[in-house]
């Protein structure tokens, strides 16, 4: 008999326009909020400590994550707060922020550990990250894309290496996640279509995983069906409804992930974007029919069940995936998103200097393990070029 496996998810997920103001509902005596200066400008982070300070907290505030966090921000934020003691993290951002949050709570809770012992780049993490006891983690999801406030996940940047470096343990999924769509109405369009990507890459990926599952397939493909209908009105007609519900299903996407997995699109995305600083979302984006293809040799009936729930009328699997991959080519369209790392301007001199180490680092990656079709190097060497010239044959 096999092992039996735990399905998690934030203990409570409070959701609905308006529903940033549960947190003065939140037991606590000192409350750390991390986040960034765009919030701060558009003067959220001030609603959120008001919200704090009704319910009878006090307040600090670390306001300088930056995009893809580092591992010297996560440390100041650990230096800065060890007088403060906080006993109430709130991450209230997109997924770097709330990465943030969840890498501060570890060293902040578990100073023993370093970050050498807990990170998983080239394989299993030295050291188990142990339950946290004395802090609750919030997160708000400022983005509808990551699925981070649900997810066990946290993607801190080691500028020693440099690399994007995960941190994987179920214990850091946040205790509450607030999924409030107007926190997340002033993202630019763009960070619109990129994070919408994002999440529906969780979903596709989640759904086919070699961890999927009875419990996370349902989540998955609710978050593709969502997301397949309400991405392009959200986007070119700003449609407040399409908006609220491509919100709830990057959360909906983060749980299903977080309980299966992810597959080599993120793995693609994660080494493309580390080097030429691409946005997560977008190199995503771009890799995400190509991963289809490749994985549909392994998958059966899978994709056929996707490509069904969003159109596809037929038992042929070639025919079902064809139909998905051209619907999502579909959408990134008229969201904007090239279909090659090529045309999203990646140089090609330096980009084919880096496949042959692209694939050597992939093979080891978490997202690769899990990925429904164990890939050689050759293969991933392949795939990295299709990506790159949007040609599918090469695959």
């Amino acid at each position: 008999m096999s092992a039996p496996r735990i399905f998690r998810c934030p203990r409570d997920i409070i959701w609905g326009r308006g529903s940033i103001a549960y947190l003065e509902n939140i037991v606590g005596k000192r409350a750390m909020i991390v986040t960034d200066q765009v919030l701060t400008r558009l003067g959220v982070t001030a609603r959120v400590r008001e919200y704090l300070q009704k319910g009878g907290l006090q307040v600090s505030v670390f306001d300088e994550v930056e995009p893809e966090p580092s591992l010297r921000t996560v440390m100041r934020m650990v230096t800065e707060n060890k007088d403060f003691g906080p006993d109430v993290i709130v991450g209230i951002g997109g997924g770097s922020v709330i990465d943030a949050s969840k890498a501060f709570r570890i060293f902040f809770e578990h100073p023993r550990l370093t970050f050498e012992d807990v990170h998983s780049l080239q394989g299993p993490p030295r050291q188990i990250i142990p339950p946290f006891t004395k802090t609750t983690h919030v997160a708000i999801s400022s983005t509808s894309g990551t699925g981070a406030d649900a997810s066990h996940v946290s993607i801190v940047t080691d500028p020693a290496i440099p690399a994007k470096c995960p941190i994987v343990s179920q214990e850091l999924k946040p205790n509450i996640a607030i999924v409030d769509p107007d926190v997340a109405d002033s993202m630019p369009k763009e960070v619109m279509a990129d994070t919408g990507i994002d999440a529906l890459t969780h979903a596709i990926e989640s759904y086919v995983s070699g961890m999927a599952n009875d419990f996370s397939r349902g989540l998955s493909l609710q978050a593709i069906i969502s997301l397949m209908k309400y991405l392009p009105p959200a986007f070119l007609d700003k449609d407040p409804v399409a908006k609220e519900h491509i919100h709830y299903a990057a959360t909906i996407a983060g749980i299903a992930f977080s309980n299966s997995a992810n597959g080599i699109c993120h793995t693609i995305a994660t080494k493309v974007g580390g080097v030429f600083k691409l946005t997560h979302g977008r190199g995503n984006a771009i890799a995400l029919p190509y991963s289809i293809k490749y994985n549909s040799s392994v998958t059966g009936d899978l994709f056929t069940t996707i490509a069904r729930a969003i159109g596809f009328d037929g038992d042929d699997q070639f025919l079902a995936v064809d139909y998905l991959i051209q619907a999502i080519g579909q959408i990134e369209k008229q969201l904007g998103i090239p279909d090659s790392y090529k045309k999203a301007g990646l140089p090609e001199n330096l980009y084919y200097a880096k496949i042959a180490d692209f694939a050597r680092t992939s093979t080891t990656y978490p997202t690769t393990l899990t990925n429904p079709r164990q890939p050689t190097i050759k293969e991933l060497e392949s795939l990295y070029t299709a990506c790159y010239q949007g040609d599918y044959s090469l695959i």
